[in-house]
């Protein structure tokens, strides 16, 4: 099955400006939880072939990328008061029976952004309150990757502060990221997701992923203007390591050039996270024969499957290579490198996103066992409490295919001039990787991370690879770090560490966020 690959050659420069798409809903959670009754539950849609696990045969046909998040961080100094509703009625914060669909005692807000450098696309956000300090605590924007995939499955399994059980019943985070920043989960780019727009405005590459997410937290930040001047952060996952630095990139100049827009709200961007990313292929695709050799002792591959791999590097290369100046050349790139250094690991009846786990499926993600959280986001009741155009948007799924086919040209394109920048302007930069997983693995991170060419490089590459030691003495991974640079190694972790590796991740995140050593 093939999908449509859009050009990337269109601008969005004429789009003109207008007002937010009505106004969100504020709601203040319960401690519990039975989320829906059974009589209210609809039918699980099907998963789009988007998903960890249906993307990998869509990858090897259309170049489409791979799962991935992002994610950003601000302070803030007020918590939040009452809101309008999409209906324009005001809404007050409240607790009680009435909202008891969703876990947990902060403050807590859904709604859309219409996009004002877009004819009609709006943003559909999730944003919860810090559970510790929320009048100073940052603010946390995540977004989760695919290209195409909505960040809302990362809420509700990963790193939010309430997970939906297969009974659809929630049960509380106690890691949310939001135990000490204030977070936004945002369904991006157009088509993901909650959020919708034309389709003949979908987004093909990080430009405009850049560019989108800039005027969402304008507008997000204007209705917000306590949390203006907080220490902002970009953190993400997967394909995170593209969209992450491109949009604090986009940050960082658009701040430099606010005298020219004094209307512009400044965007105090402190520091970018990117776990398990797809950052600069050129570097990563020459270790993925590496995870052959892993700490787990699992077999992936017998000696001639390995001897083919290495001799399809050079090859893979020189594609990547070509790709970053003919961008005509990059699904050739993609589905060449795709097909000859990460398609032979899934013959091993391994999951590619944690090789500790036993996968056959055709479908990855059934390996996961998400299908609930699909049924969740589609229920009425849930769909009317988040405020959900169920007019103009799709049904909710994980991934969606059509926008992830729009970014074929875009994979193979490498974001390390844009960390590099960052980190020559002081940004902070926390680049992590759980070991087990095979689509962005940990020795490709590491060594995409030792060959940028930042000021710092000699010093950071000269660095002990220390262990990273937790505050109940656990030994999670390993850490090499040089002023405002860190890598680290999550042990037994696979793609997704907030959820392999709960505590771990929110205590790493919280040192990044505090300017901790590791």
């Amino acid at each position: 099955m093939s999908y449509p690959i859009k050009s990337i050659l269109r601008s969005d420069s004429e789009c003109e400006s207008s007002s937010l798409f009505g106004s969100p809903k504020m709601r203040r959670t319960s401690e519990l939880t039975p989320l829906v009754t059974e009589g209210a539950r609809s039918s699980s849609p099907a998963l789009r072939s988007h998903s960890p696990a249906t993307r990998i045969s869509l990858l090897v046909v259309t170049g489409v990328a791979l799962l991935l998040t992002l994610t950003f961080v601000v302070r803030q100094d007020s918590s939040l008061s009452s809101l309008k509703n999409l209906k324009g009625t005001t809404r007050n914060n409240f607790e009680g029976p009435q909202d008891e669909f969703f876990c947990g005692i902060t403050n807590h807000e859904t709604g859309y952004i219409k996009l004002p450098n877009k004819d009609d696309d709006h943003y559909f956000y999730w944003f919860v309150e810090s559970r510790s300090d929320p009048q100073s605590d940052p603010l946390v924007l995540w977004l989760t990757g695919g290209p195409g995939c909505s960040s809302m499955m990362a809420l509700l399994a990963e790193n939010g502060p309430c997970h939906v059980q297969p009974d659809l019943s929630t049960k509380t985070n106690p890691y949310s990221w939001n135990g000490h920043a204030n977070v936004i989960w945002l369904d991006q780019p157009t088509g993901v997701g909650y959020s919708y727009g034309p389709t003949v405005d979908y987004d093909s590459g990080e430009l405009n992923v850049a560019e989108n997410i800039y005027w969402f937290l304008q507008e997000f930040l204007k209705k917000h203007p306590d949390l203006a001047d907080r220490e902002f952060f970009v953190t993400g996952e997967s394909y995170g390591g593209h969209y992450v630095p491109a949009a604090a990139s986009h940050i960082l100049k658009a701040n430099m050039l606010r005298h020219l827009n004094p209307d512009a709200v400044h965007i105090n961007l402190a520091g970018i996270a990117v776990g398990n990313g797809l950052t600069d292929p050129a570097v990563q695709y020459q270790h993925s024969v590496d995870m052959a050799f892993n700490s787990y002792n699992v077999s992936l591959l017998d000696e001639q499957a390995i001897e083919v791999m290495r001799k399809a590097q050079p090859v893979c290369h020189e594609l990547i290579v070509q790709c970053q100046k003919e961008r005509s050349k990059c699904v050739d790139a993609l589905e060449f490198c795709f097909g000859a250094l990460e398609g032979p690991y899934y013959q091993s009846g391994r999951n590619p996103y944690d090789i500790r786990e036993p996968c056959t499926e055709e479908n990855v993600m059934k390996c996961f066992h998400f299908e609930h959280i699909d049924e969740y986001l589609n229920t009425p009741s849930v769909l009317d409490k988040l405020g959900v155009d169920v007019h103009k948007s799709k049904p909710w799924r994980e991934c969606d295919a059509i926008v992830g086919a729009g970014f074929a040209f875009d994979e193979m394109l490498s974001s390390a001039e844009d960390v590099k920048l960052l980190l020559d302007a002081g940004v902070r930069v926390l680049i992590y990787a759980g070991d087990a997983d095979l689509m962005c693995n940990w020795v490709g991170n590491q060594a995409w991370v030792m060959a940028l060419d930042w000021s710092g490089k000699a010093e950071f590459n000269y660095a002990p690879n220390r262990p990273f030691i937790t505050s109940e003495a656990q030994d999670a991974g390993r850490v090499r770090s040089f002023e405002n640079l860190a890598f680290i190694r999550v042990f037994n972790s696979g793609h997704m560490v907030p959820m392999d590796q709960p505590s771990v991740s929110f205590e790493m995140i919280n040192k990044f966020f505090q300017n901790e050593d590791f």
